[in-house]
């Protein structure tokens, strides 16, 4: 008789990007998925909810001011849609107001685009330590 094949499964946490700038969503990608991890990229808030019921995501990157609709309302939708989905938002110099409007909309992070992407890299590595755990 066959022994039945056994299939090694091996947990690769999810990446929604979210973002219109091409430069910094390519370096983003890359280094995620260097690290691991399965990254779709779209470029609407309509295509990242919808996408968010198909891949189950660890983490979400939103950009604040996307053209659809802004990055807030979605984070708001998305971590209402899905309680414990970590969200991230991607804004302009953002003031303490916008970090407590973060707070509220329940984002698990606010990043400084100007910042590059190490400073994505730290909120995600931190939001996903925590979706895990």
């Amino acid at each position: 008789m066959f022994a039945p094949i056994q299939r090694e499964t091996t947990f690769r946490p999810c990446l929604l990007l979210a973002h219109s700038d091409p430069p910094y969503t390519n370096v983003a990608s890359r280094y995620f998925r260097q690290c691991g991890w399965d990254v779709r990229r779209v470029e609407s808030s309509d295509e990242a909810r919808m996408l968010a019921w198909e891949v189950e995501p660890t983490v979400v990157v939103l950009e604040t001011g996307l053209w659809d609709e802004s990055g807030w309302l979605t984070c708001d939708k998305l971590t209402r849609e899905h309680p414990g989905l970590k969200v991230i938002l991607v804004g302009v110099n953002p003031t303490q107001r916008d970090r407590r409007f973060a707070d509220f909309v329940g984002a698990a992070g606010l990043v400084n685009r100007r910042d590059g992407v190490a400073s994505l890299v730290d909120a995600v590595s931190s939001a996903a330590l925590r979706a895990v755990g």
